[in-house]
């Protein structure tokens, strides 16, 4: 049975284009968290993926991303639970148990860190009914940040390679695939007529406020997301790496 009480998911609720990506890929460079991708973080389980790699992952990445001219998020999606967040909201307890995926079952057993990102209220009320123990970051000023990145077209790959050279030299690999669903098609219709409002008031021990405006300053970046791994108890904090991330990652969102 999945450990509803789980108290290392951390949910974060912003508009999309509004970096909520970004902020995701920084907590998982914690060694105490882990990527929304279950080869990565199956790797990250069997003690081979550390942060140096990771780093790398999310540099190659956004290089690779900014060479095509197409964003995908760094390949980190929330395919990664086996259940999309609007499936907290329409299906049965049962129907989601059902859905998880192993991996997530494993990072809970090795007490990880885990996100989900989420662009609308009634989907964060749903998910916490379930995940009652979560963070929840909830973001401001995503509209003017949004409106002055650059407009990449969106795409979800089902492949996607990524290489990276380790300290002996050798060759990881590591493959992100997504097999589409086709037994059902979800909509979220179905809570238009009778829509689910949230509270921030009952969650105020919960809740954690980002500001999108903090983007233009690396400084003030850096600064406000260690302020989250000390909130959150997240080990590993360090500057440099989430730096050189930030420095790679606004240069193609703002160049």
């Amino acid at each position: 049975m999945i450990k509803f009480n789980y108290d290392k998911l951390i949910i974060i609720k912003y508009l999309s284009g509004g970096g909520g990506r970004f902020l995701c890929a920084c907590l998982g460079l914690s060694d105490d968290a882990v990527f929304k991708q279950k080869d990565l973080a199956q790797m990250q389980l069997d003690g081979k993926l550390p942060i140096e790699k990771k780093l790398k992952y999310l540099l190659l990445s956004t290089k690779q991303q900014s060479e095509r001219q197409i964003w995908n998020d760094f390949g980190l999606m929330d395919f990664f639970w086996g259940v999309q967040p609007v499936e907290y909201l329409l299906n049965s307890k049962e129907r989601i148990i059902k859905n998880i995926e192993k991996i997530v079952y494993e990072c809970i057993d090795n007490n990880k860190f885990m996100t989900m990102t989420v662009h609308e209220d009634a989907f964060v009320s749903s998910m916490l009914d379930y995940w009652k123990n979560s963070k929840v970051i909830l973001f401001k000023n995503e509209e003017k940040f949004r409106s002055t990145r650059n407009k990449f077209p969106f795409v979800q790959y089902k492949s996607i390679d990524y290489n990276w050279k380790s300290n002996s030299d050798s060759m990881l690999r590591s493959y992100y695939s997504h097999q589409e669903r086709r037994d059902e098609v979800l909509t979220i219709t179905a809570y238009t007529d009778d829509p689910v409002l949230f509270d921030p008031t009952k969650y105020n021990n919960q809740l954690y406020e980002w500001d999108s405006d903090w983007y233009y300053s690396r400084d003030r970046t850096v600064s406000e997301i260690e302020k989250l791994y000390d909130s959150f108890g997240l080990s590993g904090f360090n500057s440099e790496v989430i730096s050189e991330f930030y420095d790679a990652w606004i240069g193609v969102i703002l160049k």
